[in-house]
């Protein structure tokens, strides 16, 4: 688990966003892995004033220790900073097994939750997401970078950006603000917003030769009960609604005599005519799998997430 440049850029685009770090939970103790030079870069570009003391002390290593990113946390705004890991081999202050609830006393009392590659290897990966919602406060966030695609072997999955959009709703208390994808492989990758596909009426279905990661920022906006419902995939509610509504409605006689006749006959056509039926209906209706389908991905350009601002929420507003 480590900070990388991307997910530094991410991280002070959540600041600029009015994301308050003060204080901070995250999940595992993360590494910071980012030359001071595109460190130093990067607060330019985003506009975040900096002293060299500030960067030093982002970079200082202990003697034969590794690089946490624990001050670079503080620089974003962290006066509290809890780690929480199921061993205390890499200095965890909060031992606990993801799988189990925390106890009330962390629950709803963090400005940010961040998972920087934990929960994908957490077996009971829906409980777990839940017990780490619970932990933020209202106004506070939640910010993941997760495996999407080509990371077979890395965890226990790879996630879709579906589930986020049905996890990270209102039903749940929180409000999905960013769903970012970017190219792994790549130290300053660009970065595409994710569109949901409730919105699009399609899956985003993505195909790469590349490891591509998920970045979430999320606000919680009410202390509701956390997945009390089950999700559901929005193709398939979509379809069951459909149908749904194609019962109720009055189809004209002749209409429901063709299906029926069309149905009955399926069983005499040809293979060789089903297939090119099927090879041609699948052509008609596909979309690229690929970044560049800008139904499903949208290129946000550098200044774009630059210079985007929001004005930081007052701390009464987060307690």
């Amino acid at each position: 688990m480590a900070v990388e440049f991307n997910t530094v850029k991410m991280l002070l685009w959540a600041k600029n966003l009015g994301v308050s770090f003060e204080k901070t939970l995250t999940l595992g103790h993360q590494g910071l892995e980012c030359s001071p030079d595109r460190f130093r870069r990067a607060l330019r570009d985003f506009g975040l004033p900096v002293t060299q003391e500030e960067i030093k002390r982002c970079f200082h290593r202990p003697t034969m220790g590794p690089l946490f990113a624990d001050e670079f946390f503080r620089f974003l705004g962290a006066k509290e900073i809890a780690v929480v890991d199921r061993s205390d081999f890499e200095g965890a202050n909060l031992l606990h097994d993801l799988n189990e609830p925390f106890s009330e006393s962390h629950r709803g009392r963090y400005s940010v939750v961040f998972d920087g590659g934990t929960l994908e290897h957490i077996f009971n990966y829906s409980a777990a997401l839940r017990h780490c919602m619970e932990l933020v406060r209202p106004g506070g966030h939640f910010i993941t970078i997760t495996p999407a695609n080509n990371y077979m072997g890395h965890g226990f999955y790879q996630l879709s950006p579906e589930l986020f959009f049905r996890v990270f709703s209102a039903d749940n208390g929180f409000v999905l603000s960013k769903i970012i994808i970017f190219n792994a492989s790549k130290t300053d990758a660009a970065f595409y917003q994710v569109t949901d596909p409730a919105i699009a009426g399609s899956r985003n279905n993505l195909i790469s030769s590349h490891s591509m990661l998920l970045a979430i920022l999320a606000q919680r906006v009410a202390l509701t009960s956390i997945l009390a419902h089950s999700p559901m995939q929005s193709d398939y509610v979509a379809g069951w609604e459909n149908f749904r509504r194609s019962q109720t409605n009055s189809t004209p006689a002749y209409l429901g005599l063709l299906k029926r006749l069309r149905v009955a006959l399926n069983p005499y056509w040809p293979y060789w005519l089903l297939h090119w039926k099927r090879a041609l209906v699948s052509a008609w209706n596909r979309e690229p799998s690929r970044l560049s389908n800008r139904r499903h991905f949208q290129k946000l350009g550098h200044r774009q997430i630059c210079g985007e601002r929001v004005s930081p929420a007052k701390p009464g507003n987060e307690n």
